[in-house]
C-alpha cells in the first residue's frame, strides 16, 4: 500500500516502511529525498550522504554544483522526463500519485515536452498559473529574435544573450547555434561547464570560447560577436563595460510578458521563451492526469487551484493544507 502525506511544507510518499520527500519537502538526513532537477533552489539543502531519488544527469549536475549524495531508487515509483532542463523528471507511482516538479509541456527540436500519466492524486507546479501567462508559439518567437540579432550582428554589434547558466543558456544555444553560424561566440565559464554535461548526454551544442581574463580583452574590441552570459549579468563589470561600448543585450523568459521585465533585468530586448509550461500547458497536463484530487504548489497557487476548480477538478493550494492529510492508495 502507498501512503501519500501532504501538508503546507510539501508532499511525501511512503511504501514498504520507507518514505521519500518531494523536492522542497526536504526530510531529515536519514530520510530519502526526491530531487526533480538540479537548479539551486531545489538542491540547496541536500546533505552529504543523503539518499536521493533522481535521474543520472541530475546527479552529475548536482556534483558539479558541489552537492554529493547517494542515488537510490524507490519502490514501484518511476521517473518521467518532464521537459524542464536536462535530467528533470516527475515522480510517478503508477496510477496513484504524480508529482510534476517544474515542467514544460512544449516539444522542442532538442527535447520532448512533458506528457503526464493518469494518477489519482497530483501535485503540480503553478509558476505561470494565471491566464496572463499564455505564450505564443516558440518557433515564431525564436524567428523574430534571430532576425533582430542577425540585423545587429550585420551592423558589427556585439550581442549579449542572457539566461540561467543551467538550462536556459543551453536551450538558447540549441535554438541559435545553427542560425548564428559564422559569428564568433563566447560563453561565461559556468555556462560552458554545463554545456559540456549537455554534450555528454548527446545534446548538440557548438563549442564556445570560454570567457577568461585573457579573452576579456579581445571581447572588448569592436566587432560582431555573440556572448552568452548568466542571468546575473547585470552584476558583472564585463556586462556593464560591453554595454557602454555599444553591445545590445537580450533576455528570454516567461516573465517577459510583464512590461517592466526588461528594465528589471537591465537588458535592451526581452522575448517570451520559458522552460516552464504556460497557463494553458499547466491546465492541459493536469487534465491529462485526470486526478481525483489536485494540489498546487509554487507560483500562482491559489489562482491556479481556482482555475482548476472552475474546470471541474477538485483542487487546492498545498500551502493551505495546514494539518497533514494522508491518502491511502492500493
Amino acid at each position: 500500500m502507498v501512503r501519500i502525506r501532504l501538508g503546507s511544507k510539501g508532499a511525501s510518499v511512503s511504501e514498504g516502511g520507507f518514505t521519500v520527500a518531494m523536492d522542497h519537502a526536504g526530510g531529515d538526513a536519514s530520510g530519502i529525498r526526491f530531487v526533480s532537477h538540479a537548479h539551486s533552489d531545489h538542491i540547496s539543502d541536500i546533505r552529504p550522504g543523503q539518499h536521493v531519488v533522481c535521474s543520472d544527469p541530475t546527479k552529475i549536475l548536482c556534483a558539479v554544483r558541489g552537492k554529493f549524495f547517494d542515488k537510490v531508487s524507490f519502490g514501484q515509483a518511476s521517473l518521467i522526463p518532464n521537459g524542464h532542463i536536462l535530467g528533470s523528471t516527475a515522480f510517478y507511482v503508477p496510477g496513484e500519485f504524480l508529482y510534476t516538479g517544474d515542467f514544460n509541456d512544449r516539444n522542442r527540436p532538442f527535447q520532448d515536452g512533458f506528457r503526464p500519466l493518469r494518477a489519482k492524486v497530483i501535485v503540480t507546479e503553478a509558476t505561470f498559473g494565471v491566464r496572463k501567462f499564455t505564450f505564443s508559439e516558440e518557433e515564431e518567437t525564436i524567428s523574430e529574435a534571430v532576425e533582430r540579432i542577425k540585423e545587429l550582428l550585420g551592423w558589427g554589434k556585439c550581442v549579449i544573450i542572457v539566461g540561467y547558466p543551467l538550462g536556459k543558456s543551453q536551450h538558447l544555444q540549441m535554438f541559435f547555434d545553427r542560425q548564428l553560424e559564422g559569428f564568433q561566440c563566447y560563453a561565461w565559464p559556468s555556462i560552458e561547464t554545463y554545456n559540456d554535461i549537455y554534450r555528454l548526454f548527446g545534446k548538440r551544442i557548438q563549442k564556445k570560447e570560454e570567457i577568461t581574463a585573457e579573452v576579456t580583452s579581445r571581447l572588448l574590441e569592436a566587432g560582431a560577436r555573440v556572448v552568452y552570459m548568466p542571468s546575473y549579468a547585470k552584476r558583472l563589470p564585463l556586462y556593464e563595460e560591453l554595454r557602454k561600448r555599444g553591445a545590445v543585450s537580450f533576455a528570454f523568459s516567461g516573465w517577459s510578458i510583464l512590461d517592466q521585465y526588461s528594465h528589471m533585468v537591465e537588458v535592451d530586448h526581452s522575448y517570451v521563451i520559458s522552460d516552464h509550461a504556460d497557463f494553458d500547458g499547466l491546465v492541459k497536463c493536469v487534465e491529462m492526469a485526470n486526478p481525483e484530487k489536485a494540489y498546487v504548489t509554487h507560483g500562482f497557487t491559489k489562482e491556479f487551484a481556482k482555475a482548476l476548480r472552475e474546470r471541474g477538478i477538485d483542487a487546492e493550494p498545498l500551502s493551505d493544507v495546514h494539518s497533514r492529510i494522508s491518502h491511502f492508495l492500493d
